[in-house]
C-alpha cells in the first residue's frame, strides 16, 4: 500500500496557478479564433460565386429571351452585360455584409 494520501496532502497553490492559467490562456485562444473574419480562401470562393452566379443568371435569361422573342445575338449580349452588372453589385453586398 501506499503511505500517500491525497486527503492529507496539502494542494500546491502554484500548481493550481499554473493549471488556471492554462485554461485561461486556451479559453482566450479558442474565443480568438470564433471571432476572427472569415479566411481568404472562402471570402474569394464566396465573391468568385456570386460574380459566377450573376452572370450565369444573366446569360441563361438572355439565352432564354433570344428563344422565346427570336432576338438571335441581342438577348444574349444585354444578358451576358445585366449579368455582369448584377455579378458585381452581388460581390458589393457581400463585402458589406462582411463589414458588418
Amino acid at each position: 500500500m501506499s503511505s500517500h494520501s491525497d486527503h492529507t496532502s496539502k494542494p500546491d497553490p502554484d500548481d493550481f496557478e499554473h493549471r488556471l492559467a492554462a485554461k485561461l490562456k486556451a479559453r482566450q485562444e479558442r474565443e480568438a479564433k470564433e471571432q476572427a473574419g472569415p479566411s481568404g480562401w472562402s471570402q474569394g470562393i464566396r465573391y468568385g460565386s456570386e460574380f459566377f452566379g450573376g452572370v450565369l443568371a444573366g446569360t441563361g435569361l438572355g439565352l432564354l429571351v433570344d428563344w422565346f422573342f427570336g432576338w438571335s445575338p441581342f438577348g444574349l449580349l444585354t444578358g451576358v452585360i445585366l449579368g455582369f452588372v448584377a455579378g458585381a453589385l452581388n460581390i458589393v453586398r457581400a463585402v458589406r455584409s462582411l463589414e458588418k
